[in-house]
């Protein structure tokens, strides 16, 4: 990454570029719908169509972000899809302006949209109906703005910080994270830079009305905020009471792991086979936890690295206390951390022997396991090679 940095936005449109083939390429594949797109592209149509939703357990923004484009491309694959491959590719970008504005080193902020390149999870998140890719990518560029008010010292970036954070938030409570996170990155670096009132609008009133945004479609159907207040009430004790099995709910501390990642779809005909596996690179993965205990080890000197090691903590942490069931896309989120933490390790010069050969070996896996992100069909016989571990069958 190194030479690549001489010239870093040639690099990075290279890696968007790809990232949108990747993400587009196919995109109508499967032709139906898939896991939890039952739930909402479902509710995306009937927020277009005024007709009373089907998905009320978690709040509306990815819904109504899928709803645009429904409303563009029609009630068909590539409609419900577009919208989330369109977050998809903006996360490479986002990772980029991560990496490079928390470090000032335009190589680690390459190597972080290089590890979000070449992450399966992304590709298959991406590709899918479903909230986790608008999460990550509104938390990413949440704390990519974060650092470019600690960076510049404008408050503007503050601002914008807060309204990707609530963007967060709308879109799955799990989004707190991301006010968390931008919560100590201030506490570090700005609380005696910036007026109360500016910290005050930015971390509580901005997320806060964001959020409330993402509701209006309700109150112009009609609805009161005495049922939006119902509506909350019945979303945490949804959350809090449901006693749901599935034969692919994986425990929190297995994630890193990848334990027990999971199909979304699969299909065997006449000796041939199409999936959609939401499994992670295992190069990237498994090097994660690693890299950010490397980090929380060297916090003190790297105001970068004690970001990483506190963003994944408060991120992660959390999900210990859930008592519902949990799925290997949970750990979405956290990954930008560890990106981080791989980022700067990666770009340390006693690595210089054995970085060409990870990234080699990176993009090897992320090739090999290509046909089963993205349904494309192979004999059925080869699944049997994607299944490295017992678990994953």
């Amino acid at each position: 990454m190194h030479s690549m940095a001489r010239h870093p936005l040639w690099w990075l449109a290279a890696l968007v570029v790809a990232s949108a083939a990747l993400r587009l390429w196919r995109l109508g594949e499967p032709p139906t719908q898939v896991f939890d797109e039952i739930y909402y592209a479902r509710t995306a149509r009937q927020y277009l169509l005024g007709q009373p939703i089907y998905e009320w357990t978690h709040p509306p923004l990815s819904k109504l972000l899928v709803a645009v484009g429904i409303r563009a491309m029609g009630f068909e694959p590539w409609g419900w899809r577009l919208l989330p491959a369109l977050f998809g590719t903006a996360l490479v970008p986002a990772l980029y302006a991560l990496g490079r504005l928390a470090t000032d080193r335009p190589s680690v902020g390459l190597a972080m949209a290089a590890l979000g390149f070449l992450d399966s999870i992304f590709v298959v998140e991406s590709r899918i109906a479903k909230p986790e890719v608008f999460l990550v990518t509104f938390s990413v560029v949440a704390y990519a703005c974060g650092w470019a008010a600690v960076r510049s010292g404008r408050w503007g970036w503050l601002a914008a910080a807060g309204a990707s954070a609530g963007a967060a938030c709308a879109t799955k409570w799990t989004g707190l994270a991301s006010v968390a996170v931008l919560g100590f990155l201030v506490w570090r670096h700005l609380r005696r830079r910036c007026p109360w009132w500016v910290l005050a609008a930015s971390l509580l009133a901005l997320p806060a009305g964001v959020y409330a945004a993402s509701y209006l479609p309700h109150l112009a159907r009609g609805e009161t905020i005495a049922d939006l207040v119902r509506l909350h009430l019945n979303m945490y004790r949804y959350h809090s009471t449901l006693q749901a099995t599935h034969p692919y709910a994986s425990p929190w501390w297995s994630w890193p792991l990848l334990l027990r990642p999971m199909w979304y779809y699969y299909q065997a005909e006449g000796g041939w086979m199409r999936g959609v596996f939401a499994v992670g690179n295992p190069l990237v993965w498994w090097a994660v936890v690693p890299a950010v205990a490397a980090a929380a080890w060297q916090a003190r000197r790297s105001p970068a690295l004690a970001f990483a090691a506190v963003g994944f903590v408060l991120t992660y942490v959390p999900y210990a206390f859930v008592g519902r069931l949990l799925f290997v896309y949970h750990f979405t989120p956290v990954l930008p951390f560890g990106y981080l933490a791989l980022a700067n390790a990666l770009d340390q010069p006693r690595l210089a022997g054995w970085r060409t050969a990870y990234w080699l070996a990176a993009a090897v896996v992320f090739l090999y396991q290509l046909p089963v992100l993205t349904a494309y069909p192979v004999p059925a016989t080869w699944l049997r090679w994607w299944a490295w571990v017992r678990s994953w069958v």
